[in-house]
């Protein structure tokens, strides 16, 4: 059978593969940021008004994001079905759809071995499950989604009006959906560098102009972006220095090639699994050369390129490599990754060495449904959580959160928002501030306690299995967040670097009425006693 014929049955089969390897995670519910995208789908009042307003629903001037295709999106998925499973499952759908336009993006420069091989690895890419699993993640599947069409239509043969017309509108839809469009010119440029010729031909008039095309559409769509959220907008407080950007580097090819279950900073040495493959990679890379595969080390070269230049607008935002918060910023560089490892593992010939290619897609796979479990179980624990706090809190209360389950293993639970979760969920009047993050290994009680000290300071003592979360890159001095301070207890051993076992809580004291403080105990939210610390 000719390649014509069994490629596309191959490229449906790896985006099946990719869906159905997080399909248990179609079960986990709404988790963390979902309900503040859920409170901003509440909010709109018609088709035009995502773009006069920021991506939590704020008018014109209020930061943050500009993302209206993204909230529109989930306007329509919501006005299909309030069932979050409904999203979760459009979210799949999304993913395959992406592993079949990885297949066909190195299908234009590799043979149909290397697309598959290509497509595969993306498929089992470990890192995808916050993008994948988690709804609020589709803002990166669908951006990348146009994004790959756009370069899809780029890299067609005979440049036209209607060509560009397609590569300008999807672009565009592609900034409207997440900023890391911005990088699609220079991501379309590299494929075409890289795009095999003939020796001595020259290139086709016109050869260049698709990214020129993209550049002048992201251009463009910075302005409404800029009027919107008043300026950059992103996140706040966290500017680009060189620490937070040496940080990034590091973080995100450590996390891009290993499984998130890998508890990296907990076991060092565990940070030779992303040296090997880095080194694979690197060492695959030099032999094709030396070999006189100049096409497969350019493509190659290509990935690369592509891996780093997709990184380079969340330099200011390094991987947490405890929690994995921030994997779902590896989907648009893991495409470089899958088509760097396609053209290298194409080129195998010995069966051991293909073999052991296969047992490490296998291996991936396996961590892929792992992954997609912890977000079910993290979604459970959610809605014991919500109803705990339903439980503990009089009408009216304004509750002081000691310690705040913000992971589950990889899996969010509410490293933010767990306050609109409170009020979405049927008690918009109670209001919550949350002090110290958890991040919870095992679900049990009595892993986490607190003792009231004088002067309104709370210690917190927590075991292994639910550190304290603390900042890596950040200042040893107490942390501020609105309505609370904390800070990992001074002098005390901790777990591993970015993790505390004991702390110190400090709640700024309510005006004009009593806050009640509760806590998280390793799996259920409890009332915080200042005479036992129970």
């Amino acid at each position: 059978m000719s390649s014509r014929r069994w490629l596309p049955l191959g490229a449906l089969g790896c985006g099946l593969l990719g869906a159905l390897l997080f399909a248990p995670a179609i079960s986990s519910g709404r988790l963390a940021d979902d309900y503040v995208l859920l409170r901003t789908v509440h909010h709109i009042t018609g088709a035009f008004w995502p773009f006069t307003h920021n991506d939590l629903g704020q008018p014109a001037g209020s930061g943050a994001f500009y993302r209206p295709v993204w909230v529109l999106w989930n306007a329509a998925v919501y006005g299909l079905s309030d069932s979050p499973a409904v999203a979760h499952v459009l979210n799949l759908l999304l993913f395959g759809v992406l592993c079949l336009e990885v297949v066909l993006v190195v299908r234009r420069f590799a043979g149909a071995g290397a697309a598959l091989i290509a497509g595969l690895a993306f498929a089992v890419f470990p890192s995808h499950g916050e993008s994948v699993a988690w709804i609020s993640g589709n803002t990166d599947l669908i951006a990348v989604a146009l994004g790959l069409a756009a370069i899809l239509v780029a890299l067609r043969a005979g440049p036209s009006i209607w060509r560009e017309a397609a590569i300008a509108a999807l672009t565009a839809l592609a900034m409207l959906t997440k900023e890391i469009a911005a990088v699609l010119p220079a991501l379309s440029a590299i494929l075409l560098w890289a795009a095999p010729r003939e020796a001595g031909a020259s290139r086709p008039r016109g050869y260049w102009r698709p990214p020129i095309v993209m550049l002048v559409s992201v251009v463009i769509m910075l302005i409404p972006r800029t009027l919107v959220v008043g300026g950059v907008g992103g996140y706040g407080g966290q500017p680009l220095t060189a620490k937070r950007a040496a940080g990034s580097v590091v973080s995100f090819v450590a996390g891009a090639l290993s499984a998130p279950q890998l508890q990296l900073l907990r076991d060092p040495v565990l940070f030779l699994v992303p040296f090997c493959a880095l080194v694979l990679l690197a060492a695959g890379t030099y032999f094709a050369w030396r070999a006189g595969d100049g096409r497969t080390a350019r493509l190659a070269l290509a990935g690369g390129a592509w891996f780093w230049v997709a990184l380079l607008p969340v330099l200011n935002q390094p991987l947490n490599l405890n929690t994995r918060n921030g994997d779902r910023l590896l989907l648009l560089p893991s495409v470089g990754l899958a088509l760097a490892a396609g053209v290298l593992i194409a080129r195998v010939r010995r069966r051991t060495v293909a073999a052991a290619w296969a047992a490490v897609a296998v291996l991936c796979a396996v961590s892929c449904v792992l992954n997609a479990l912890d977000w079910r179980a993290a979604g459970a624990e959610s809605r014991r959580l919500l109803a705990d706090i339903d439980q503990l809190a009089p009408r009216g209360a304004h509750l002081i959160a000691l310690s705040v389950p913000t992971d589950y293993r990889e899996a969010h639970l509410y490293p933010d928002a767990l306050d609109i979760a409170i009020q979405e969920t049927g008690r918009p009047d109670v209001t919550l501030t949350g002090c110290m993050p958890v991040h919870a290994l095992a679900l049990r009680r009595g892993q986490v306690s607190f003792l009231a000290l004088p002067g309104g300071i709370w210690l917190g003592r927590s075991t292994a299995q639910a550190p304290f979360d603390t900042p890596v890159l950040g200042s040893s001095a107490i942390q501020a967040s609105a309505g609370c301070q904390f800070a990992a207890a001074p002098g005390q051993p901790n777990e591993t670097l970015g993790t505390a076992l004991t702390a110190l809580v400090r709640p700024t004291p309510a005006s004009g009425g009593v806050s009640i403080p509760i806590y998280f105990d390793g799996i259920d939210m409890r009332r915080a006693v200042a005479a036992t610390g129970r």
